[in-house]
């Protein structure tokens, strides 16, 4: 008696977790609405990209570029600026080659408040609003006399190729603000030195795990993180080009000048870059939690920011 009723409860069991159950859901009706990206830079040019939103179950997977759409710059509430749509004709845009980018030609300036407004046909106005910091951080006294050209043998033997290598110093002082985030970066002006390692002993700078080597040396693959604080930076840096060869290439202009970059960016534009990262990389996996993007823009969606550069050049 006791072995028929098991039977009996496995063999309902078995029968409800077998079973398919239908659940309607009613997915409100999805509202196209005009999307703005853009991240304002003092002393640069304001460049955004305008589209419009597509259903979370569309079967596109592309947005449509609005060369039609009217934006508009306000600084501290006055208009300034109609930005212009360039389409992906221009290698210079290639980051934005679906939809181009709208560019204007007034000079963003630091510490102004500002709105980017985008119009079009019967769209609902979007705009989104932001205040360009300001970078106190001094980058000085560059010193690039340790530099000198290196060369490595053609596979063939025929011939050489010339990269320069050795040691560049610099100072950064000023004030940090908790409220930004800063990326140190080293270029030439033809973009073709990427392979540095730098040093530092200054407490104040903080640095992500991804720039550190494995003897402990501050290596960055692309550029150094500075935490914003409220302290002080009095620091000299040192930089060390191509400490191992050209790893990065060689170099067609030996004469262009070493360019430090030094970009300043709000608490704010960095949270949601975070965010896009997480998007990015939640794409094509099924057991990644969804990723909801930061939006800031009103009557829209997007998000609009700003940020401070200051770039040294030193030959």
């Amino acid at each position: 008696m006791k072995s028929l009723r098991y039977i009996i409860l496995f063999t309902v069991f078995g029968l409800n977790i077998s079973c398919e159950k239908e659940v309607n859901v009613d997915l409100p009706n999805h509202v196209v609405k005009l999307s703005i990206n853009c991240n304002l830079i003092g002393g640069e040019v304001p460049e955004a990209i305008v589209s419009h939103s597509i259903h979370s179950v569309s079967s596109r997977d592309n947005f449509n570029a609005l060369p039609d759409a009217e934006v508009i710059l306000f600084e501290n509430g006055i208009p300034v600026d109609t930005l212009l749509h360039y389409d992906n004709i221009s290698d210079e845009y290639w980051y934005s080659f679906d939809v181009g980018v709208f560019k204007g030609d007034y000079i963003v300036q630091s510490g102004k408040s500002y709105k980017v407004q985008a119009n079009y046909k019967n769209y609902e106005t979007a705009y989104g609003e932001t205040t360009c910091p300001s970078n106190f951080i001094e980058i000085s006294d560059i010193d690039v006399s340790g530099l000198k050209i290196d060369s490595t043998e053609y596979y063939s033997g025929e011939g050489f190729d010339y990269y320069r290598t050795g040691k560049v110093t610099f100072k950064l002082t000023g004030p940090l603000n908790n409220e930004l985030h800063y990326f140190l970066s080293v270029v030439d002006e033809n973009r073709e030195i990427d392979a540095f390692e730098l040093t530092s002993q200054d407490p104040l700078i903080a640095i992500d795990g991804n720039n550190i080597s494995e003897d402990g040396t501050l290596y960055p693959s692309e550029n150094l993180y500075i935490s914003g604080s409220n302290g002080n930076l009095n620091t000299i840096l040192t930089i060390d080009i191509n400490p191992e060869g050209a790893w990065g290439g060689f170099e067609e202009d030996l004469t262009d000048g070493i360019e430090l970059i030094l970009e300043a960016q709000s608490d704010e534009y960095y949270q949601f870059m975070k965010k896009v990262e997480e998007y990015k990389n939640s794409q094509d996996n099924p057991f990644t939690e969804m990723v909801f993007l930061p939006n800031n823009i009103k009557g829209g969606y997007g998000f609009v920011s700003s940020g401070a550069i200051q770039r040294k050049v030193s030959l």
